[in-house]
């Protein structure tokens, strides 16, 4: 029994200190809750004016930043074209260079052949002066 009534007041003790622990607000009048009201809508409104001044702000931003988008690009259009163009000036001149320092090379190498082939034609014309068996091979082929 002593600890039933123990318990009890236990019990009692705990409630008793979790009701003391809530505070109760103080009386509002209805025309503070009014003024408190009209305090908000008017910062409700400052805010919003805000916000579309940041909107407005964002959008001059936007319109900037596409203007500096497409001017970009431009620049970069522009670029890649004169470096392609450069480029296929760069191969056009080495293949004309190739072209140009290959022909002289390529006629003295002709003449050289013609030279070789008529001093050897020369060559035969004199040995067949000895030779008859030579002279009418030469003849044949229309040589002699």
């Amino acid at each position: 029994m002593k600890k039933t009534v123990g318990f009890l007041l236990l019990l009692l003790l705990v409630f008793t200190s979790i009701v003391g622990a809530v505070e109760t607000a103080p009386r509002i009048s209805d025309r503070e809750i009014i003024d408190a009201l009209h305090q908000l809508d008017k910062r409700v409104a400052l805010l919003e004016s805000g916000q579309a001044k940041i909107e407005s702000s964002l959008a001059q931003l936007h319109g900037e930043v596409s203007t500096l988008r497409s001017d970009l690009m431009n620049l970069m259009f522009w670029g890649f074209g004169v470096l392609f163009s450069g480029w296929f000036i760069l191969i056009g001149f080495i293949l004309w260079d190739r072209r140009s320092t290959l022909k002289p090379i390529r006629d003295e190498l002709k003449d050289l052949e013609v030279r070789k082939v008529d001093q050897m034609l020369q060559a035969l014309q004199k040995l067949a002066q000895d030779d008859p068996k030579l002279a009418e091979i030469l003849r044949s082929f229309s040589l002699l």
